[in-house]
């Protein structure tokens, strides 16, 4: 546990808890049962920002939709440009993401945004054994790429 000031006492770590048994049940749906899923999980977001503004990760100079050259997605509420922004931002924060749930807290919709970034820090630590928030000493996997890294899965 990394922390400048611990404010009462430590708290120990919880055992034998399957941290990923709800993207286990995502990941045994068929992609068109997955696709519905995330829609329908994202179909009442106003799009405020609220999971954006409060995420210690988006701390970019200009958020990717605030981007007008180009333009990654509109402004409105469209369902594929809501879509688009839960998904860009969960991949933005990939192997980054603590998992904090400070997104989560501020929806004013309730929206379960960490549904999207669960599925990514399980995938980078089984295929980077990399948990976020574990060590200063190793930069995120995502944020190492290198121009000779193996790229046979691109085709």
């Amino acid at each position: 546990m990394i922390y400048d000031e611990l404010l009462g006492e430590r708290v120990p770590e919880q055992e034998r808890m399957d941290r990923y048994e709800d993207v286990r049940k995502l990941e045994a749906m068929d992609a068109d049962e997955r696709s519905k899923y995330f829609q329908d999980l994202v179909a009442s977001c106003i799009r405020c920002y609220a999971c954006r503004d409060v995420c210690p990760l988006c701390y970019c100079p200009t958020c990717f939709v605030d981007e007008s050259r180009p333009q990654w997605l509109g402004k409105s509420i469209d369902p594929t440009d809501t879509f688009t922004f839960h998904l860009l931002r969960a991949f933005h924060c990939a192997g980054r993401c603590t998992d904090c749930g400070a997104c989560e807290r501020v929806c004013p919709m309730d929206i379960k945004v960490r549904q999207f970034t669960k599925k990514l820090e399980k995938d980078v630590l089984e295929l980077y054994d990399h948990e976020a928030g574990m060590t200063t000493e190793t930069r995120p996997p995502l944020d190492v790429y290198q121009p000779d890294d193996p790229g046979d899965f691109i085709e």
